[in-house]
């Protein structure tokens, strides 16, 4: 399977969003809403390696700037007001 390139990180936003509207409105089939998951996991996917990209661009501008990298873990704001069901970045 061929890997597609990544998308930007606004567009992956915005196709989960519309996957997620679409997935609310009880108007699919069984098929279509896991056809849509599988769709919606891809873009996560993508999301997840462009913030990935984008911490170690954000290091390296550190770095640069400084002429030291400080290394501090990065930690997301706390998940625990996330509505249920939003489990590991999903």
């Amino acid at each position: 399977m061929m890997s597609e390139p990544l998308e930007d990180f606004e567009t992956a936003l915005a196709e989960l969003e519309r996957i997620v509207a679409a997935l609310d409105s009880d108007e699919l089939g069984l098929d279509e809403a896991i056809a849509l998951f599988e769709e919606g996991i891809g873009h996560v996917r993508a999301a997840n390696q462009l913030l990935e990209r984008t911490q170690g661009k954000v290091e390296e501008l550190i770095s640069e700037s400084t002429g030291e990298l400080s290394a501090v873990e990065f930690r997301p704001p706390d998940q625990t007001d996330e509505p249920d069901g939003v489990r590991d970045g999903f």
